[in-house]
């Protein structure tokens, strides 16, 4: 199940376990109960310490200050790079190749998500883990989040579990790593393809997604379908408009429009033009054009409610 990254829980499970981590040099509280073996780790785990480099994990401090020591992901993660920018990459790795990391990620995401159900299976899914880079210090690098995705996924997902550690939340992180899965399911077929994230998703993975698609569509309304030229797409806007004398543009799009442009499906888009409120189905034609309404002037509209680039 989709999962987003969200906010502390304003009632944490009791019956949770381990109560706090310690992951590098940040120590923070868990949220819910994860299935760590208990000949490792027993059920009234105070602190248990987790390496920030690959997530193995121990409740003995020395144990785990001698493993950060020589790590073998201390100086890069595995996997290979598809995203860089500003300090920011992304590394794309398989369950199937690094199984124990994909484990202990599992199991330590578990912490902080209510229902997640992968934890030892994890050949079948692909993981993409977001890291910062400091440029001032090159050679260390931290993990703040990731999310998986199926390698065949029958039901068009992109995207099967996301989340932002605690420590790294509300910096617009989430958002960064659903564009990501947006644009790989782009590169995976000539055309693009059209998918999105697991259902059922959470309250908070359906906010958040829900923000995302928004600004997916006004970023399309206003500079041009993703991968394009944007000052291409608002000159040739502006000559339309100028050729139209001083009628008021509009233009003339469907929902499978926008959703072939963006990548997203017909439902999601939907979802967000209601949230938007430029939703305005047209009333004949019940049957096939029914599935797709006509959205009239949609462009100039939102440009009034989103003043974005």
């Amino acid at each position: 199940m989709a999962r987003g990254s969200r906010s502390t829980p304003s009632k944490q499970r009791a019956d949770r376990g381990v109560k706090r981590v310690v992951l590098g040099d940040l120590r923070f509280q868990t949220w819910f109960h994860s299935i760590y073996p208990e000949e490792l780790v027993s059920k009234d785990t105070d602190v248990l310490y987790v390496c920030r480099w690959c997530f193995r994990y121990t409740c003995d401090a020395g144990a785990y200050a001698g493993h950060t020591r020589v790590c073998e992901f201390r100086t890069s993660p595995p996997g290979v790079k598809v995203y860089e920018h500003g300090g920011y990459a992304v590394w794309e790795l398989d369950g199937e190749d690094q199984k124990l990391f994909a484990q202990n990620l599992s199991l330590f995401a578990k912490l902080f998500l209510d229902h997640k159900s992968v934890f030892f299976d994890v050949t079948s899914f692909l993981y993409y883990i977001l890291t910062y880079t400091d440029p001032k210090d090159p050679e260390n690098y931290h993990i703040l989040g990731y999310f998986s995705k199926e390698k065949l996924s029958w039901d068009a997902n992109n995207l099967a579990c996301i989340l932002i550690f605690p420590p790294y939340q509300h910096k617009q992180l989430g958002k960064l790593l659903m564009g990501v899965s947006y644009k790989l399911s782009g590169w995976e077929c000539e055309g693009g393809f059209i998918g999105g994230p697991e259902r059922p998703l959470s309250e908070m993975g359906r906010r958040s997604y829900t923000r995302f698609w928004e600004e997916r569509i006004a970023r399309y309304f206003l500079l041009g379908p993703p991968g394009g030229d944007p000052d291409e797409f608002v000159q040739q806007k502006q000559n339309a408009t100028k050729a139209a004398k001083k009628r008021p543009h509009r233009e003339r799009m469907t929902v499978r429009d926008i959703g072939l442009a963006t990548g997203m499906l017909t439902e999601d888009v939907i979802t967000a033009l209601k949230e938007m409120g430029v939703w305005s189905p047209t009333w004949r034609a019940r049957s096939a054009r029914e599935r797709h309404p006509r959205l009239p002037g949609m462009a100039t509209r939102m440009a009034e409610k989103f003043m974005i680039w």
